[in-house]
């Protein structure tokens, strides 16, 4: 299996992908992740049906073995997870909450430091998910 990392980021009213790998840097949009990756999978195919011959990195390699990382900007990140409170994952990180808003709509962006902080906040919510049962 070849992962590929998928970045998505929000650009007005869309979701804006982008692949870049040995031969080739793809970009599409769509209305939901979904639709980005089903779109970046057919340029991804075409490339190889194509010019990606010439490439010996991708011999052997269909569409049906790759794999997508997903990277998000946190206007993406809020946009396609909206069920997540951006205040409470603004308190886990440990960053002002009207800073998050502004980063979420685009306005000002995380240093990497911050959005580390951000990632390592969504992360520790997940785990803290996963121990929860209900009766």
């Amino acid at each position: 299996m070849k992962s590929l990392e998928l970045i998505l980021e929000k650009q007005e009213d869309e979701l804006w992908g982008r692949v870049e790998a040995p031969g080739f840097l793809y970009t599409t949009s769509g209305e939901t992740i979904e639709e980005v990756t089903s779109n970046i999978k057919e340029l991804i195919a075409d490339f190889f049906a194509h010019e990606g011959k010439a490439f010996p990195e991708w011999q052997g390699i269909t569409i049906d073995n790759i794999a997508f990382d997903y990277t998000y900007d946190l206007t993406a990140f809020f946009e396609v997870f909206s069920e997540l409170k951006m205040g409470a994952i603004a308190s886990r990180a440990g960053i002002n909450q009207t800073l998050m808003r502004q980063y979420a709509s685009g306005h000002k962006h995380p240093s990497s430091q911050q959005a580390k902080k951000i990632e390592q906040a969504v992360h520790q919510l997940a785990t803290t998910l996963q121990q929860v049962h209900f009766a």
